[in-house]
């Protein structure tokens, strides 16, 4: 999905090769720190298979501090589509409301081009605000718990 994201804002940014760069290192950035995180927190991962009214389902326990860690895994990923949605704004209402000077010998197909841009983000960061909010509010709630794993298993 980032190099969607990325590819997206490049266009909207009319193939500036510094914001190129910048989108790229930041996303590697990102990518670099929940790899580390996740495979440090997935070292004490239990997975369980639950049985409920005949259907099979995985659970992962988190034991120690892997809450915390997996809280810090989805804070980076959602500061990434933070920044995202920041720069997608920008570009947007620089480009609707600043001078007309942005490539005019195109015309409205630029704005078409944006329009269509701006209806699929809309779409994805609201996806990913509500799945970002229920998995933060999970862990958050886990963490405030703190239930030992013995007591959950029956």
């Amino acid at each position: 999905m980032q190099v969607i994201m990325i590819a997206r804002l490049y266009a909207m940014y009319l193939g500036s090769r510094m914001m190129l760069i910048f989108l790229l290192v930041i996303s590697l950035a990102v990518i670099i720190a929940c790899a580390v995180i996740g495979s440090i927190a997935i070292k004490d991962t239990v997975a369980e298979e639950l049985i409920l009214s005949g259907r099979y389902m995985c659970d992962y326990k988190y034991e120690g501090d892997n809450q915390l860690l997996y809280l810090m895994f989805w804070m980076i990923y959602t500061v990434w589509e933070v920044l995202a949605l920041c720069l997608s704004v920008w570009i947007t209402v620089k480009h609707f409301h600043g001078p007309r000077r942005l490539r005019p010998s195109i015309g409205s197909t630029t704005g078409d081009f944006f329009r269509v841009l701006i209806r699929s983000h809309m779409l994805y960061f609201a996806s990913f605000v509500c799945l970002s909010c229920l998995e933060l509010a999970i862990y958050s709630a886990e963490l405030m718990v703190r239930r030992p794993v013995a007591d959950v298993c029956l």
